[in-house]
């Protein structure tokens, strides 16, 4: 079997300290898997914590304005997601939460993956595998010997399944191949040292270094950039009055000097709902 020797890895080298993996409570578990989107875990660990000091429930999340929540986001990973995760807060607080895979992804913000982790991490419910980035590529690897994109979806399902050794429930099952993913079969992969390396399809293959690189979305002098400066300066508590002082403010940003660029996101921070027409936000255009 293709993860042969994984459990006894997992025992001594799996990343335990994670405060995360220390709750089965949905709450903090959701906090942190939107936290860990597209955020380092070396920089999520601190700000989890302080989130939860201040949010422990979902019922003290969805108490607090939008505004606060966006505010101790900035500097992680998208604020839509922050809104989602809000969001979500009101309606478990107000109905509970779902315990299927479909209710969970009714949720604000919750996919797939989201509502996939929640059942197998937190909820200790049947579910298919969570499939993140790491997860497939690990799976697609070792077990089909293929690049993920190359691999069906179902595929890999199946050889997760399938891999399970007898001595892992399914929750630690999956934290140990996430930990495989974030130790040794990254982008490019670290197969000394790997528990899976002995069986690996991939490695068989001769293909350790064979990745193919990804694009990667430019940040700087983007519109992502100049909407969270945008955003940040509304969200403090003197936020610009005119679109021209809302220019000034973000001028550091060669992008603002576009023309429309800041009307342009400030429009689309409302569209998405992260700012709202209020006196706070609404800016006017002086005469």
């Amino acid at each position: 079997m293709w993860t042969t020797g994984l459990a006894r890895w997992y025992a001594g080298h799996g990343r335990h300290d994670l405060p995360w993996r220390h709750t089965r409570d949905p709450w903090p578990v959701l906090v942190s898997e939107v936290m860990l989107q597209q955020t380092q875990v070396v920089r999520v660990r601190g700000r989890w914590e302080s989130f939860l000091d201040r949010w422990p429930t979902p019922a003290a999340c969805a108490a607090d304005p939008l505004a606060e929540v966006l505010r101790f986001w900035q500097g992680l990973c998208y604020p839509r997601r922050a809104r989602g995760l809000w969001l979500t807060a009101a309606s478990v607080e107000a109905v509970g939460w779902p315990r299927t895979e479909q209710g969970l992804r009714a949720l604000p913000g919750i996919g797939q993956y989201t509502a996939r982790a929640l059942l197998t991490l937190a909820m200790g419910q049947s579910s298919s595998p969570p499939l993140d980035v790491n997860l497939s590529r690990v799976a697609a690897r070792a077990a089909l010997g293929r690049h993920p994109r190359d691999s069906q979806r179902a595929d890999i399902e199946r050889a997760v399944v399938e891999g399970r050794p007898r001595t892992l429930d399914a929750r630690d099952y999956t934290l140990a191949l996430f930990d495989v993913g974030a130790l040794h079969c990254r982008a490019i992969p670290r197969c000394s040292g790997c528990p899976l390396a002995r069986r690996c399809r991939w490695l068989a293959r001769g293909s350790p270094l064979a990745t193919r690189p990804q694009r990667v979305q430019r940040y700087e002098r983007s519109m992502r950039q100049l909407r969270g400066s945008v955003l940040a300066a509304q969200l403090s508590r003197d936020p610009a009055a005119t679109l021209p002082d809302l220019v000034h403010r973000v001028a550091a940003l060669p992008m603002a000097h576009e023309p429309d660029a800041v009307a342009r996101a400030l429009a689309s921070l409302r569209a998405d709902g992260l700012l709202e027409d209020s006196p706070a936000s609404a800016l006017r255009t002086p005469r």
